[in-house]
C-alpha cells in the first residue's frame, strides 16, 4: 500500500486535505492499541479512523486497493461523527451565500473573515467547502495582482504598482497573502531606489532576490535585471 496506493494522486489528495495521518508500529502501538483493538480482523495493515477528539469511526484490516481505500476515506468523511453540528449548518449556509456575494463585490476582508470563522467550526460540510473555495479564489486573484504589480514595476510604473500593493496589503491582512504582499512592497521600494541611483542598482536587485522570496514575480524580475 505504501508503494502503490498511498502515493496515488486520488488518495494522497484526500489524505492531505482532510486527514491527519499517524503511522503506528503494530508491535509497539502504545496509546493507539486501544483504538486499533476496535478494528475487526487480524491481517496487517490495520487502518483505524477517528474524530479529532478520539471517537472511533471505523477501521479495516488487510490490503485495500486504490478504489477500495478511496471509498473508505470518503465513507469516513460522510460519517455523522464528522459532520458539522446541525445547529451550525444553517449558519454556515448563510455564511457561504454572503461570502459569495462579498467575493463578487471584491470585499476580500469579508471573505477572509468568513473563511476564518468557518474553519473554527469543527466538522465537514458543503458550505464550509464553498467558503474555502472562495478563499482559494481570492488568494489566486491576489497573486495575480502581485504579478500585475511586477509587470508595472518592470515598465517603471512604480506609482501604479504601489497602488495595487497598498490595496493588497490592506485587503489581505491576516491571510496567507499578507507576507507575499509585504515582500512585494519591499521589493518595489528596492526597484524604485535602483531607478533613482544606477550605482546602487545591482545591490538593490540582489537584496530583492535575497529578502523578498515570498514575492516570486519580483524576484524573477530582479534576477533578470542582474543578468542584463
Amino acid at each position: 500500500m505504501e508503494s502503490s496506493v498511498l502515493p496515488s494522486d486520488e488518495v494522497s489528495a484526500i489524505l492531505a486535505a482532510k486527514f491527519i495521518c499517524v503511522k503506528v508500529d503494530a508491535d509497539n502501538p502504545g496509546p493507539a492499541e486501544k483504538m486499533l483493538g476496535k478494528v475487526t480482523g487480524n491481517i496487517l495493515p490495520f487502518y483505524a479512523y477517528a474524530t479529532p477528539d478520539g471517537k472511533f469511526i471505523s477501521g479495516t484490516s488487510g490490503f485495500r486497493n486504490k478504489t477500495a481505500f478511496k471509498a473508505d476515506l470518503e465513507g469516513v468523511l460522510k460519517s455523522d461523527l464528522m459532520k458539522v453540528p446541525a445547529e451550525f449548518e444553517k449558519k454556515l449556509a448563510k455564511m457561504a451565500d454572503q461570502a459569495a456575494k462579498d467575493f463578487e463585490a471584491k470585499k476580500i476582508p469579508a471573505v477572509i473573515k468568513a473563511a476564518r470563522d468557518a474553519a473554527a467550526i469543527r466538522g465537514f460540510s458543503d458550505s464550509k467547502d464553498k467558503i474555502q473555495e472562495l478563499m482559494a479564489q481570492a488568494v489566486t486573484a491576489g497573486n495575480d495582482r502581485i504579478k500585475e504589480a511586477a509587470e508595472l514595476c518592470k515598465d517603471a510604473k512604480f506609482d501604479e504598482a504601489g497602488a495595487i500593493l497598498s490595496a493588497l496589503s490592506k485587503d489581505y491582512k491576516g491571510s496567507e497573502l499578507e507576507k507575499p504582499a509585504a515582500a512585494a512592497t519591499k521589493a518595489l521600494d528596492k526597484f524604485k531606489a535602483a531607478a533613482k541611483d544606477a550605482s546602487s542598482a545591482k545591490r538593490n536587485y540582489e537584496l530583492v532576490v535575497k529578502e523578498c522570496k515570498d514575492a516570486p514575480p519580483f524576484v524573477e524580475l530582479a534576477e533578470s535585471k542582474l543578468k542584463e
